[in-house]
């Protein structure tokens, strides 16, 4: 038998951004090392990382989940009992974005692709199934408009993010060495203020 906790993540509070990939209400778990998994069970993980979508945008921004994909290398079953947010998305806050929606898919990306509820009892995954499991991105608070110029380049610098949502979404001009041009961020912020685009 294997037991394991996926990482969802927190949506963005005052002051702060959300938190990425976290173990959320199991306060007594960890995250479990690749290696741990496969030496305990017949599967192989083809993907562990955070989510490719950026994280929700606001003055202080959503976490963002995980993405992991295992391999299954022998005939099992599954239970889940999760929360994917099916409802709707974790709601954004003062102007925040909303984040996003997890999902559980069997064989992800192939003809007999799945999507599978959250709660699941005595799932049957054959020997090549892959199992994909993206956990949910948290949400943003306060005006996209007001995030930190200097977080919005360490955002882009980091990969969360591209230059053009920093500039569409959050008002930020990068330069290619990702760091604020601030003269042409000052002009941007005043239009996209102006004119309210593109960040919902």
């Amino acid at each position: 038998m294997l037991i394991e906790v996926n990482e969802g993540s927190c949506g963005a509070r005052w002051g702060k951004d959300g938190i990425d990939a976290i173990d959320n209400l199991m306060a007594n778990t960890r995250n479990n090392p690749i290696e741990e998994m496969e030496l305990s069970a017949p599967v192989v993980c083809e993907r562990y990382e955070l989510r490719d979508e950026a994280p929700a945008a606001g003055r202080w921004r959503g976490g963002l989940g995980s993405v992991k994909r295992w391999r299954i290398l022998a005939e099992t079953s599954i239970g889940s009992t999760g929360d994917h947010r099916s409802g709707g998305p974790p709601c954004g806050l003062f102007g925040g974005a909303n984040g996003r929606a997890g999902t559980m898919i069997h064989n992800p990306g192939r003809p007999d692709e799945a999507n599978l509820s959250a709660k699941v009892s005595g799932y049957r995954l054959s020997a090549g199934d892959t199992l994909g499991i993206v956990g949910i991105c948290g949400a943003g608070m306060g005006d996209p408009l007001e995030r930190d110029p200097d977080a919005v380049a360490e955002n882009v610098a980091n990969g969360l993010i591209g230059h053009a949502e920093a500039e569409s979404a959050l008002g930020v001009v990068v330069g290619d060495d990702c760091t604020v041009n601030w003269l042409a961020n000052e002009v941007r912020r005043r239009r996209v203020n102006t004119g309210k685009a593109g960040f919902r």
